[in-house]
């Protein structure tokens, strides 16, 4: 009986196909360990016969003329450059880099947030230690585990959480992510706790558009794109930030959804070769630095340190 693919390793398979991939090419850049050359061979040949082929391929030459015209702007783009600023006006930060998509890193901007005082394990055990929360767990045994975090998910106590996290102090086997909607759920009275830039923010947007991290040193964020402008803001410890243009994605398009393969810390030289002439942008963040990633771009990995 034929093993059937599941839902991820097609969709990666559909892209790469889509792109014009061989059979041989796919073997080669298969990230899938479970996936033999076998399942590969037909799953390709029932994408062939199906009936949205010429859709799909319809769909992969418009997004090589957009591809193209990335390339254009790498050509003429020339580098990269992060500023970094105390302090900026609504309408300099507007002007400046909301409007142009241009990150920025910004130090000062944070000192009336409550969180950077409050928010110790003390506080959160005495407040919050009962109120279960949502944790990813397992993440170095799972693949993607960013893509399945809703499956490696389970509830526990906060305050069990936070003595799990400050034993621990360095690993990536367990992270209260974005995904899990601490903010907008049972962790929403921190809300209060933070500031909303002078009316940069807006105050009535909470509920799927603010969310919380926590999680010891160790934690990693792999590297993937975003479809909407973020404002990472650190509250405690220090996070390393690295960035890359999204004139650059396709070269980074060894990806399954919003996520690619390469580790950008330890980047195979032998199945990406190209990584290493990308421009990149790294930044450390401590407490009270916020940085603004633009839409699409900042792809980016973050680690908690």
């Amino acid at each position: 009986m034929a093993v059937v693919l599941d839902p991820l390793s097609k969709t990666w398979l559909a892209e790469a196909w889509a792109r014009g991939f061989s059979l041989e090419e796919l073997v080669a850049a298969n990230p899938f360990a479970d996936v033999t050359p076998a399942q590969l061979a037909r799953g390709l040949r029932a994408l062939e016969r199906s009936p949205d082929a010429e859709v799909i391929r319809t769909l992969s030459f418009r997004l090589a003329r957009m591809e193209w015209q990335a390339r254009i702007r790498r050509t003429f783009g020339g580098r990269p450059r992060l500023p970094s600023v105390a302090r900026l006006s609504r309408r300099d930060f507007l002007e400046r880099h909301y409007a142009p998509q241009r990150p920025v890193r910004l130090t000062s901007m944070m000192r009336d947030w409550r969180a950077l005082k409050r928010w110790t394990p003390a506080f959160f055990r005495e407040h919050f230690g009962e109120v279960p929360v949502k944790v990813a767990q397992g993440r170095d045994q799972t693949p993607f585990y960013d893509l399945n975090v809703h499956h490696i998910s389970g509830e526990v106590p906060f305050g069990q959480y936070v003595d799990w996290v400050e034993r621990t102090r360095r690993s990536n086997q367990a992270y209260l992510v974005a995904n899990n909607n601490g903010l907008s759920g049972p962790l929403r009275a921190l809300v209060k706790d933070v500031g909303f830039f002078g009316g940069l923010m807006d105050r009535r947007r909470i509920d799927g558009f603010v969310y919380l991290w926590y999680g010891p040193g160790g934690t990693v964020t792999p590297l993937h794109h975003d479809t909407t402008n973020i404002l990472f803001c650190q509250v405690r410890g220090r996070k390393r930030v690295t960035l890359i243009d999204p004139a650059w994605t396709e070269l980074v398009r060894d990806c399954v959804s919003f996520y690619s393969l390469v580790d950008v810390e330890r980047p195979d030289a032998r199945r990406f070769p190209y990584f290493a002439g990308i421009p990149k942008l790294t930044v450390t963040l401590g407490p009270g630095e916020c940085l603004f990633i633009p839409a699409g771009g900042g792809t980016s990995c973050a680690r908690s340190r």
